[in-house]
């Protein structure tokens, strides 16, 4: 085997609250308290990649969190900077986007989960341990690659028509793995977009993402760690192929079951070998345009009212002088090798933008959401014309000043053709 330009270090630390902290996800929670229990551990399981011949790093961490929040991200990267001497840039932050795991970010509507100071404070800790202990064991490495499929996804706007329609949808289901020199396995990512949204118990969960790759985990290998990447699944839960599926834990764990086989089953197909290069990264921030803001008198008067609107308005007015008619969007490329690259995004992003990605980049780049920090939903134009949750409802929720122009969806496919075409 000619000499690989890349080493790998991976490392897997639990990030399940110790004390019971509300969870985040769903508004119906927001009147239960703190969780009652834990039915699936949350971990973080990290990657660092280190460049063999000029010793560049990368760091890849993904979470069992619903995301990372955008107030706490810049001050995590620098103490990982200070600490290891990575570049700002080359490090993604992202969450598999449990719905069953605590808030990590101060920005939004209490609707959506009140932050713990103390348990993200843990979490930032636990995490730069992670990075300590995957730096201490890195090791040469090459990259395989195979693509395979499994029908979990379905699109929930397509379904909520009358009559129900199919909606775009992505079922590929994509695995790389990273062979030690010796043959074994040293870590594996598993990329797919569907949300994990199948409980709202007030109960602890890394929902069928975290089950699913704790069994591969313990199929491939104890010391194998194994990495969830969300891809844009923003309109996309489970689904049976008719309706979405929802239920209690024993449903988490079913689907669970079903994912890790399709997993392994992608695994026993013939992988190929991606082509050595060097790790590199870049970042652009792509200024995304807002409908018209808010107006200070009718912001005095919604205000006064009890539910989301009224949180929604007191928030606009303490942060009024510093509304701006624009969101910053940060896309993060993280490239491992000559065919594929990472795409990290700091929102919810709904899956034709994903499938675009797939489609200018012949496959090579696999774009995920949740990554450095969160803002909300990025729809479509079409969307944006038919309206609903994620085009206006949830902007309330995440406290955005405006729903999105409906110029957002031709800004963000021209920025995306410019950097990686």
């Amino acid at each position: 085997m000619s000499k690989p330009f890349l080493q790998v270090g991976v490392s897997k630390v639990d990030i399940t609250p110790v004390l019971p902290v509300p969870l985040a996800g769903f508004a119906v929670r927001s009147e239960l308290g703190p969780f009652e229990g834990i039915s699936h551990k949350l971990y973080a399981r990290i990657f660092v990649f280190v460049d063999g011949s000029i010793e560049d790093k990368a760091i890849l961490i993904s979470a069992d969190l619903l995301w990372w929040g955008s107030d706490r991200v810049p001050g995590l990267k620098q103490r990982i900077v200070a600490r290891f001497g990575i570049a700002e840039d080359a490090i993604l932050l992202h969450g598999t986007h449990t719905h069953s795991g605590p808030q990590t970010s101060g920005l939004f509507t209490s609707y959506l989960g009140v932050m713990d100071e103390d348990y993200v404070n843990t979490l930032e800790l636990r995490v730069i341990e992670g990075i300590e202990a995957a730096l201490l064991q890195v090791e040469p490495v090459r990259i395989e690659q195979g693509s395979g499929s499994s029908p979990l996804g379905i699109n929930r706007r397509g379904i909520a028509h009358s009559p129900p329609e199919t909606g775009p949808v992505d079922h590929e289901l994509r695995v790389v793995r990273f062979v030690k020199e010796d043959g074994g396995t040293k870590g594996l990512l598993v990329h797919y977009a569907c949300h994990p949204v199948i409980t709202r118990d007030n109960l602890v969960s890394s929902e069928y993402t975290g089950v699913a790759m704790t069994l591969v985990e313990q199929a491939v290998g104890e010391e194998v760690v194994v990495a969830f990447l969300q891809g844009t699944c923003g309109d996309i839960n489970p689904g049976d192929g008719k309706q979405v599926i929802r239920g209690n834990n024993d449903v988490v764990v079913q689907i669970g079951i079903d994912f890790a086989d399709c997993v392994l089953e992608t695994l026993r197909m013939r992988l190929r070998q991606a082509a050595s290069s060097h790790v590199g990264w870049r970042k652009i921030v792509v200024e995304l345009p807002l409908a018209d803001l808010p107006n200070r008198v009718q912001l005095v008067k919604s205000a006064l009212k009890p539910d989301v609107l009224g949180e929604w308005s007191r928030l606009m007015l303490e942060r009024y002088d510093d509304l701006t008619p624009y969101i910053p969007l940060e896309l993060t490329v993280l490239k491992l090798a000559d065919n594929l690259s990472l795409l990290g995004m700091n929102a919810e992003v709904v899956v034709d933008y994903g499938l675009f990605i797939k489609r200018i980049t012949a496959g090579s780049m696999l774009p995920i959401g949740y990554t450095n920090g969160m803002f909300g939903y990025i729809p479509t134009a079409q969307q944006l014309e038919e309206g609903g949750y994620e085009t206006h409802e949830s902007t309330f929720y995440f406290a955005m000043p405006a729903s999105f122009d409906h110029s957002v969806e031709l800004t963000v496919k021209d920025a995306l053709l410019k950097l990686l075409t």
